[in-house]
């Protein structure tokens, strides 16, 4: 793919949603930014809320990859916010659990907790992340969403969007294993982001998946090494009803999850993942 040039964003105080927004024009390069979601979208149906200003969603317009690459698009995503949260000057510690969801530790939390279970879209709990659990449980500060559309004036193009909790407090959160940046950086309250902070990470993201969504298999390696869900026990919870129970082995080249348990291998393209607490 050529390198992805964005064009300047389109930055809203409230919308609907930021991927409805961009696919009613899916120009290739497109950027829809918004604080405030009226209408947001999460996987798999589910609903995404957060109060006004407190948070930022983002979607952009790609031309299409090859079908053997398109799964890659939302996990790059991820890795892609992991990624400026690490660089900022505000930075916290980063990990991402297959496919896409960007988890971060607490400062200053205790021991123990239950990990996460989504930044305002309601979906499958966590239990732990079986590493270095002694500094405290990982929660969701961002999901992925992408929608690919077949036909436009462009050809075919993927709506990506990415929304990550800024500003929230404790009593903002839909769930208590969600957090957000501001709490990430320490104390009950959090620490509140300076002026321009949100602005500049939304900068940072889109230059990353610039790099990335360009060269989607030079993403591999580093996805791999920040994916938390490689090496553990998880249970995946199928789109089509059931769970598979097994220790998570590998991301394969189409960005699918294959997972080993009861004798056998089998490969996931979609689902949602629990990590399982080790036995000890």
């Amino acid at each position: 793919m050529t390198h992805i040039s964005w064009e300047r964003p389109q930055w809203h105080p409230s919308i609907d949603s930021t991927n409805l927004e961009a696919a009613r024009d899916p120009r290739p390069g497109r950027v829809i930014v918004a604080d405030h979601q009226s209408a947001g979208l999460g996987r798999r149906g589910r609903t995404w809320t957060a109060p006004p200003d407190s948070s930022v969603a983002i979607s952009v317009v790609i031309p299409a990859p090859a079908p053997e690459l398109i799964g890659w698009v939302p996990l790059v995503t991820g890795l892609a916010v992991a990624q400026a949260l690490e660089d900022s000057p505000y930075a916290v510690p980063v990990t991402l659990k297959w496919p896409n969801d960007v988890l971060v530790r607490e400062q200053g939390q205790g021991e123990g907790g239950q990990g996460e279970q989504g930044q305002g879209e309601q979906g499958q709990g966590e239990q732990g992340q079986g590493e270095d659990e002694q500094a405290g449980p990982w929660h969701k500060i961002c999901g992925v969403l992408a929608q690919a559309i077949p036909v436009t004036p462009a050809g075919p193009v993927v709506v990506v969007g990415a929304g990550i909790n800024i500003d929230q407090t404790r009593d903002q959160l839909p769930v208590p294993t969600a957090t957000s940046w501001r709490l990430a950086r320490g104390g009950d309250r959090g620490a509140p982001l300076p002026d321009g902070a949100r602005q500049q990470l939304v900068s940072d993201y889109l230059a990353r998946l610039a790099d990335l969504v360009t060269d989607l298999g030079g993403g591999h390696t580093a996805y791999r090494q920040k994916c938390s869900t490689l090496g553990q026990q998880v249970e995946v919870h199928l789109p089509e009803g059931g769970t598979r129970t097994g220790t998570a082995v590998e991301v394969d080249d189409s960005g699918a999850l294959v997972v080993e348990g009861g004798g056998r291998r089998t490969v996931h393209l979609a689902g949602d993942v629990v990590h399982v607490r080790p036995a000890r």
